[in-house]
């Protein structure tokens, strides 16, 4: 598998609103440090995480009310990026200065646009189900020692979950159903209707009939968002229907190491702490077996040689598309950024 260049023109879910406040974070997007903290006010900020003086990182500076001072000279920056202040000089210099990041904070995640800030567009953020009154959600964060597109085609192809999560949302149906797969203008959709099946250990916590009809969407949104939508109706009155997305923001820290933000937010029981408390649960564990797999996925494709043959089936349809989309993305930034 190819390594495809970041795209930078785009929101990445940097960090959950708990994690920031008025101690400085380092953060790698895109292959950028970037260094997040809040304002005295409470509203978040970031900054490229380099000082431009001798390259220290300004995660290990101070704080000093709305402004970073390096840790290494004293040279301080605002939240703008600009330098406000060298030890010893009078003036600044015009070029002192560090990248300031658009931020978009919404549903207890802290959005960072890592491209020219003129797109940095909130509206444009496809999550939309964490913090609304009729959802609740979990939620919690992974890290991948691997690139982004693994855990993509991961989440495109869900005929894994059969082999590597039998223990809670597999079973045979995953795999044996066919998958319709459409290539749309702002997505590639991957669709399993599952008829009269028997339920996954997880979803029988839930009290489903012994048969149900069973919904698996998986939505990919360019360039690193894919939300699995799903549903587990049961086929005999009495029972409850379970409707939950699973929101799985993919943020590429390097071309080899991913954040993993993932949320499942759902519309049913939504003050009941036992089926949260199921759903951390079971969601984090099975986000540990996807990782695990992935990163010896990794492993090898950093050992095999460069002319090893990659093979795909039928069922590849999806995740070949969300690569195809990503590898355009990618080489239509760089020819932008070659004419500007």
């Amino acid at each position: 598998m190819e390594q495809i260049p970041f795209v930078r023109n785009a929101w990445y879910a940097a960090a959950w609103s708990e994690e920031i406040g008025r101690e400085l974070v380092e953060r790698w997007i895109c292959g950028i440090p970037i260094v997040f903290f809040r304002r005295e006010d409470g509203t978040a900020a970031a900054l490229e995480g380099t000082c431009p003086h001798r390259q220290y990182p300004l995660a290990l500076g101070r704080l000093k009310g709305d402004q970073i001072e390096c840790g290494y000279h004293g040279i301080t920056f605002g939240c703008d990026g600009a330098c406000a202040r060298v030890p010893g000089e009078q003036r600044a210099p015009a070029a002192m200065r560090v990248r300031s990041f658009p931020l978009h904070e919404r549903g207890g995640l802290i959005w960072l646009y890592a491209g020219d800030p003129g797109g940095a567009d909130p509206a444009k953020i496809t999550e939309q189900w964490l913090g609304k009154p009729a959802w609740t959600a979990v939620h919690g964060t992974k890290i991948l020692e691997g690139r982004a597109q693994l855990l993509i085609e991961n989440l495109m192809d869900l005929s894994h979950e059969a082999f590597l999560h039998p223990e809670t949302i597999g079973n045979s149906s995953v795999a044996e159903t066919p998958i319709l797969t459409e290539v749309l203008p702002d997505c590639v959709r991957a669709t399993r209707l599952m008829k009269n099946i028997a339920p996954p250990a997880l979803f029988a916590k839930f009290g489903v009939s012994p048969r149900i009809d069973r919904t698996q969407i998986a939505e990919f949104h360019p360039p690193y968002m894919v939300l699995t939508r799903a549903t587990a109706a049961s086929t005999e009155p009495g029972f409850p229907t379970l409707n939950f997305v699973v929101i799985h923001c993919v943020t590429p820290e390097t071309a080899t190491r991913t954040r993993y933000n993932w949320a499942v937010a759902r519309d049913y029981a939504l003050d009941d702490p036992a089926v949260s408390e199921a759903w951390q649960t079971g969601s984090s564990w099975i986000f540990d077996q996807d990782v695990a797999a992935l990163n010896a996925q990794e492993a090898r494709l950093q050992r095999l040689p460069a002319d090893h043959i990659e093979l795909s089936i039928p069922g590849d349809a999806a995740a070949l598309a969300a690569r195809k989309v990503v590898k355009q993305l990618a080489a239509l930034e760089r020819r932008e950024a070659v004419i500007s």
